[in-house]
């Protein structure tokens, strides 16, 4: 069975770059910011939704997929507002899509993979947004690695024509991943509330020159995960979250447009939590698997290929399913674009992508945390977690 044709078998989808995407949001946006691009590098279709108003405040809700707006009530600004659906990238795992919305890149260019990644040049298992080493947990510049050596796509932030400022939680305003988002200009807020009401003053003390804003939110994926995607603990977010929109459009702040996505949807656990016996497997490991909990990939030494995939495919038959990585890449998993030596480098051999409703649980230690307990999933190819909303309100 073809990588397709499993996709397919299990209702999911293959991600069709040719229709509105993530990319095509950002390079909008960064445009009008000032940001030259090469003739075919803008998709004319966005420009119909996202006009380039004086103030732009560009929200980025984490795990914000398209099915959780559609399940509000019709009268919300989040229900109403919603003008389109979009692709976002694959995988779909935060440290990849946020690397995409920084770079304006797609992960075949950028390399970013996932929470989790393998650097050969440097042959050390790390975490992406945590900047860290994935085994005794050190900081990578600790060891010697600096964040140009990791992030070799830079971000179109900081090249920005506009007053660029960007809002982060107090916890990783100063991470290395929200300083390769943003060289400068980095404000931490404490709650919803605060995020808003700083990121408003913020566009109110600029009112004589063009601006760009960048908020994240985490909230709605960290409650997904624990609580589900469509529980109350959900919902309670994105009413807070309705109520500082309306507040903000109320306000009535001239020639500013709000534009608000996610970098992935997320879908809710159905079946039993998939684990992985990693000292059974370690023998086929020269590194330990990459990305996130939907979607691995796997580092196999060369004469232990087959030994594992058989292995692999007797274990995990039906729950998860394996392909050779050049699958992936020859059906633009990745992205439309020729993919870079480096996100070659940076995937293994093997990928692997569980069945709806699953998650691997792949992490080598602390799986206390993860197992029995993950109520809502991403990182995989369900319609659910690759579809989120583009929301766009006018003030």
């Amino acid at each position: 069975m073809s990588l397709i044709e499993c996709l397919k078998k299990n209702n999911m989808i293959l991600p069709n770059y040719k229709e509105l995407s993530i990319i095509d949001v950002v390079r909008a946006i960064y445009e009008y910011c000032g940001y030259p691009y090469k003739t075919g590098k803008i998709n004319k279709r966005i420009k119909q939704y996202i006009k380039n108003k004086k103030h732009i405040l560009f929200i980025l809700s984490d795990g914000m997929g398209s099915n959780l707006i559609n399940s509000l009530p019709s009268k919300m600004i989040l229900s109403q507002n919603k003008v389109a659906d979009l692709i976002t990238v694959c995988p779909t795992t935060t440290g990849c899509v946020l690397s995409s919305v920084a770079t304006a890149e797609y992960p075949a260019i950028h390399g970013m993979i996932g929470w989790y990644n393998y650097n050969r040049n440097k042959d050390v298992n790390y975490c992406v947004l945590q900047f860290k080493e994935r085994i005794k947990g050190k900081n990578l510049e600790e060891l010697g690695i600096n964040a140009n050596e990791i992030y070799l796509s830079s971000s179109v932030m900081n090249k920005l024509k506009r007053k660029t400022t960007a809002f982060f939680p107090e916890k990783i305003v100063n991470s290395n991943f929200s300083k390769f988002i943003l060289n400068r200009n980095r404000i931490a807020y404490k709650d919803i509330k605060d995020a808003f009401g700083k990121a408003k003053n913020n566009i109110i003390n600029n009112l004589n020159e063009e601006t760009f804003t960048y908020l994240y939110l985490p909230y709605i994926d960290s409650a997904s995960h624990k609580a589900g995607v469509y529980s109350e603990e959900v919902k309670k977010i994105l009413y807070e979250i309705e109520n500082e929109l309306r507040k903000l459009k109320d306000y009535k702040i001239q020639d500013l447009e709000i534009i608000m996505i996610a970098d992935h949807g997320q879908i809710d656990v159905t079946e039993n939590d998939i684990t992985m016996d990693f000292e059974k497997y370690k023998k086929y490991f020269y590194a330990l698997p990459g990305i996130d909990y939907g979607t691995a990939t796997y580092y196999i030494k060369e004469d232990k290929k087959e030994e594992f995939l058989n292995e692999f495919r007797e274990e995990y038959k039906d729950r998860m399913f394996i392909f050779n990585t050049e699958e992936f890449i020859k059906n633009n998993i990745f992205g439309n674009e020729k993919i870079s030596q480096y996100m070659k480098s940076n995937l293994g051999e093997f990928v692997s992508f569980c069945k709806k409703g699953a998650y691997f649980v792949n992490t080598i230690e602390g799986t206390e945390k993860y197992i029995g307990k993950i109520r809502g999933s991403h990182s995989g190819f369900s319609k659910e977690e690759l579809t989120i909303p583009l929301i766009i309100l006018d003030t």
